[in-house]
């Protein structure tokens, strides 16, 4: 091991910095969540509901390149963090050379196959749509934007493992922003899915332009030369990989391939309808996902210094946030689909948006809640019963979901993500068992009880609240101010039961207030996380 001072200390404010970037990563999903909202209308009143079929279908495509990754980019972020808790420049470099050097490779094979069949592909998947003119340019854009982003992905591990995710953050919130706006004048121009596609070219590329300096300004030693690795490097981050590619592509799959499929068989109109379902169904991860990013790096920071207390307290807490951020939208979404949908596009949800709405939030919480432990083992290293899991319950999702979407479109593509998210979570905490795990018994449980009583109360509160309507005999919302208007009043009063449910039955804790302080000078040197 070479120990170099162009490294940042390890276990430096780790307490602080994780809390910093959980912070700001809710400002970039806001941003992110906000650029969506404007885009989405916008796609619609341009292109109609097959344009939007296409542009998802478009980057379902491209994200479908990340199947042939071989697990290595999301390997990066255990080595990343490992070396550099390590402070061995020479490990780090050698982990960027054979990753970057393996993106490389693979962007080439890809890039020209894809760009040569991907149309042809679109053609066969709706070979009715006037919009098929626009595909080459469509799909040439996102799957460039897709391999630049994989190729580079090192700067990126490498600033998250160096525990400044508020930076990733920072400029994630920019750039989505930046695309909104410049995606919504674009489109209002005239210039069409094409012209998107090339303003997310655009501003996708300059992100990770500024990523890279952000790592180079962090590490000074760093040096990304590809290909300038050891077969050891290249034997260690493909082996550890390898596990991890069954959970990439069935994470892949889950995601992109029901798109595909209601645009192959019921047309590009029910996928249209199956993304909106998704777009509400994504207010879940919102905030829920925040506490995730932090969990792989620190995990493996831990791991490596051997502090396994210290590891089951990152369980706890993580699983209890996730927990508390996920579960009041997810109940919300049960309760007020339709009012979202209206009050998100200006019209009556189309048939089969509302359930595939409710369904995909049903499952996304399911995944979420599961994710905390699923994370941490492979920080520590353990990939094996996250790749079983996660392939189970996609394989399951997926079968039921090619019957279904025939007869119950939309819908029943999104039911099909109810049992295979079940069972994801099943076999995971069933592998952790039996594999003997200390962290996990009583861990998770304990952290989820407060917060399942809370959403509960809150489930009941708006179950009391629907009923007085119908008691009354008023109708339910008819137009976008009504549902504005009728969204404002009860999301906060439901908000409030649920906070006040949570504090009352522990699942808020007067110690969560100390993240919101900044750590003691002393317990910044120490790295306290626990």
């Amino acid at each position: 091991m070479s120990v170099s001072a162009g490294l940042p200390t390890p276990g430096a404010g780790e307490r602080r910095a994780a809390a910093r970037g959980v912070a700001w990563g809710g400002v970039e999903s806001a941003a992110t969540a906000a650029a969506g909202l404007l885009l989405t209308p916008i796609v619609v009143r341009c292109a109609g509901l097959p344009g939007l079929g296409l542009w998802g279908a478009a980057w379902s495509l491209a994200h479908t390149a990340g199947l042939f990754d071989l697990g290595v980019g999301a390997s990066y972020g255990r080595f990343v963090a490992r070396a550099l808790a390590r402070r061995d420049l020479a490990d780090l470099n050698a982990t960027l050379a054979a990753g970057s050097g393996f993106h490389i490779l693979l962007s080439i094979l890809l890039g020209l196959p894809a760009l040569l069949l991907g149309p042809r592909l679109l053609a066969w998947a709706a070979p009715d749509s006037p919009r098929l003119p626009e595909a080459r340019i469509v799909l040439a854009c996102t799957l460039l934007t897709v391999l630049l982003r994989g190729s580079l992905s090192a700067y990126r591990a490498v600033v998250g493992a160096a525990q400044r995710l508020d930076l990733l953050a920072r400029l994630g919130a920019l750039a989505a922003v930046v695309e909104g706006c410049l995606g919504a004048l674009v489109l209002l121009r005239g210039h069409g899915l094409s012209g998107l596609a090339i303003a997310s070219l655009a501003v996708g590329s300059a992100a990770l332009f500024v990523e890279a300096c952000l790592a180079h300004h962090l590490c000074p030693g760093l040096r990304l030369r590809p290909f300038v690795a050891t077969g050891v490097d290249y034997r260690h981050l493909l082996a550890f990989g390898s596990r991890l590619q069954a959970t990439r592509a069935s994470e892949i799959l889950g995601s992109q391939l029901p798109r595909l499929l209601l645009a192959a068989g019921p047309g590009l109109a029910a996928a249209g309808v199956y993304d909106l379902g998704a777009r509400v169904a994504g207010l879940v991860p919102l905030l829920a996902s925040l506490p995730l990013r932090v969990i792989v790096p620190l995990a493996a920071h831990l791991e490596a210094r051997g502090e396994p207390r210290r590891l089951q307290a990152l369980l706890s807490r993580s699983t209890r946030y996730v927990a508390l951020l996920a579960l009041p939208p997810a109940v919300l979404i049960l309760l007020q689909a339709e009012s979202l949908l209206l009050a998100w596009t200006g019209d009556p949800a189309p048939p089969g948006a509302a359930a595939a709405a409710r369904c995909l939030a049903v499952a996304t919480t399911i995944v979420l809640l599961a994710s905390p432990l699923r994370l941490l083992l492979r920080g520590c290293g353990q990939a094996g019963v996250e790749a079983a899991a996660t392939t189970c319950g996609t394989l399951l999702h997926l079968g039921l979901a090619v019957p279904l979407c025939l007869s119950l479109g939309a819908a029943g593509v999104a039911g099909a993500a109810l049992p295979g998210a079940a069972l994801q979570l099943l076999i995971l905490v069933w592998g952790a068992r039996r594999g003997g795990e200390s962290l996990l018994p009583g861990t998770a449980t304990r952290a989820l009880a407060g917060p399942f009583g809370a959403s509960v109360a809150m489930l009941l509160g708006g179950a009391f609240l629907e009923v007085v309507r119908v008691a009354r005999l008023l109708p339910g919302p008819a137009d976008r101010l009504e549902a504005l208007s009728s969204l404002a009043w009860r999301a906060p009063i439901l908000g409030a039961l649920f906070l006040l449910s949570g504090a009352i039955l522990g699942g808020l804790q007067l110690e969560d207030l100390s993240l919101l302080r900044p750590a003691p000078k002393a317990a910044e040197s120490e790295g306290g996380t626990g």
